[in-house]
């Protein structure tokens, strides 16, 4: 897929993923309860990144839209396949308090990449859905056992 890709569909793609990560920032200090002027800096990214992405979705043919959805799926699941390795070390019983920003940072990244790859396979058509899975078993071949 990406080698059909235009421009606008690669800089949604990318916009998406600076917008979950400053979403991820944005919980965490929030979490943390730390005062600090950086969530101002991360929810203002937010707006700036959904409004540059609603200007950018308004320009997508469907295929792209559909292309662009399945993109970010499949890169949410390659996210969430990694969460053993990301999370092995973190302890469910340690506190806020006690829990390292780094393991709290993969926490709330964990649980947003969930809820957003839960969020887009619903969204998909039929014709996506089956696109996906083939595109899943495709991958899944193709890595190392």
């Amino acid at each position: 897929m990406r080698a059909i890709m235009g421009a606008a569909p690669r800089q949604i793609l990318r916009l998406l993923q600076a917008t979950a990560f400053a979403r991820i920032q944005c919980e965490c200090i929030r979490l943390s309860k730390a005062a600090s002027p950086e969530r101002f800096n991360y929810q203002r990214r937010i707006e700036v990144c959904t409004r540059e992405l609603g200007f950018l979705e308004y320009t997508l043919t469907s295929d792209e839209r559909s292309a662009v959805r399945l993109e970010r799926a499949l890169f949410l699941r390659l996210l969430l396949a990694s969460a053993p390795q990301r999370l092995a070390s973190w302890s469910d019983k340690e506190t806020l308090d006690e829990m390292p920003a780094s393991h709290l940072f993969e926490w709330v990244s964990h649980d947003e990449e969930r809820m957003e790859l839960a969020e887009i396979e619903n969204a998909m058509t039929p014709q996506e859905k089956v696109r996906y899975a083939r595109a899943r078993i495709h991958l899944a071949s193709q890595s190392p056992s």
